[in-house]
């Protein structure tokens, strides 16, 4: 029972850590979005680094 309990906790934890980066990096490129050029640029690379985790493309690397 406490091997439940522990993969549990280690799949909600996981899902969590998922999540609270792709709200990182969105949040980050939303504020660097009205900054001068290379700031915008850097935005839209976060964009895209966020948009490849949603894929999944950079959780199993």
């Amino acid at each position: 029972m406490k091997w439940l309990l522990v993969i549990v906790l280690i799949l909600i934890l996981g899902i969590l850590s998922y999540s609270a980066t792709q709200h990182h990096l969105d949040a980050k490129a939303a504020r660097m979005q009205h900054g001068n050029d290379e700031d915008r640029r850097s935005a839209k690379e976060l964009r895209e680094i966020s948009r490849k985790i949603d894929q999944g493309k950079y959780l199993y690397r």
